[in-house]
């Protein structure tokens, strides 16, 4: 019998990350980031995006719902049964994230993080050696599910989350609580006595100077968070107004 994939979607030649990308879920720059921690991590992008605040927790499985056409699977209300999980040892479900959830004649239902990369479906598949259904769960979902069905240690849980010290040497994204300190830095930085307006005076500011770099990468972060289409800066004799 020929194994099949029960996967209509459409979506699986693209990366999750490119599908985020392209339905404006995620900048371009946060894409290139993602796959910047993933190369050096080989962590997932999308558990990248998650664990770093670019997305909320079930965004990726809500949109693959949705808009691709997966079924979405809530662990807790539809737990896994034994056969299914005697099908797939721990160790090759954490490699794909993924959980088995039942058998239905010769076809296993099986859910994943990421179901969207067919070359790891079709490998999993030729793995199991049977025809798949795929599904769509959170990577929370999934990873506590191993926990509780696999019986993994707590160790072990935990690795799942260890990527993020990994990438404790990135350079950090000033964050908006910063704002009065990295304002009060630039101010002071860029002190100039009143109309000293020679060359060699302006010299001494470049693009490098760190405060006045943090302030304005503050201003955009903020503007990322808060999904706005246009920042307004207007001077005034002694303030600026960044709205």
């Amino acid at each position: 019998m020929k194994r099949t994939v029960k996967d209509q979607s459409g979506a699986g030649k693209f990366k999750i990350g490119e599908i985020l990308q392209k339905a404006g879920y995620i900048t371009v720059n946060q894409f290139e980031e993602a796959k910047k921690i993933h190369k050096k991590t080989g962590e997932r992008l999308g558990r990248i995006l998650l664990e770093n605040g670019t997305l909320e927790r079930d965004t990726i499985a809500n949109f693959l719902s949705r808009m691709h056409n997966y079924t979405l699977v809530s662990i807790d209300q539809e737990p896994p049964s034994q056969e299914a999980l005697d099908l797939l040892p721990y160790e090759t479900a954490k490699r794909f994230l993924a959980l088995p959830l039942r058998m239905a004649g010769n076809t296993l239902q099986i859910t994943m993080a990421e179901p969207t990369d067919h070359i790891e479906v079709e490998e999993l598949q030729d793995i199991v050696n049977m025809g798949l259904d795929v599904c769509v769960s959170t990577a929370r979902d999934i990873i506590d599910a191993y926990k509780k069905y696999y019986k993994i240690d707590e160790e072990e849980y935990r690795s799942f989350f260890t990527f993020k010290d990994e990438c404790s040497d990135e350079e950090e994204i000033t964050q908006v609580e910063d704002f009065g300190a990295l304002v009060s830095d630039a101010a002071e930085d860029f002190e100039i006595e009143s109309g000293s307006e020679d060359e060699s005076a302006f010299d001494q500011f470049s693009a490098s100077d760190a405060p006045i770099i943090k302030l304005v990468n503050g201003i955009l972060v903020k503007a990322v968070q808060e999904g706005v289409s246009d920042i307004h800066i207007e001077p005034f004799e002694k303030t600026m107004q960044v709205r």
